[in-house]
């Protein structure tokens, strides 16, 4: 497993940029749930600690 995130997580400043632009323009539709809204932000700070981004509560 670390050998996959070693290979497609890198923390390059272009996955970096990515992710943030994914968070920011992360908007719930109105035909998606909550939970599933929810989750998909949750994938995304993840991505984004994995790659040494992190915010602060």
């Amino acid at each position: 497993m670390k050998a996959l995130c070693n290979m497609y997580e890198k923390p390059s400043a272009l996955n970096k940029v990515y992710l943030m632009r994914r968070l920011f323009n992360l908007k719930m539709t109105e035909e998606s749930s909550v939970t599933d809204h929810i989750n998909e932000f949750n994938i995304i700070t993840t991505q984004l600690s994995s790659v040494d981004i992190n915010f602060d509560d």
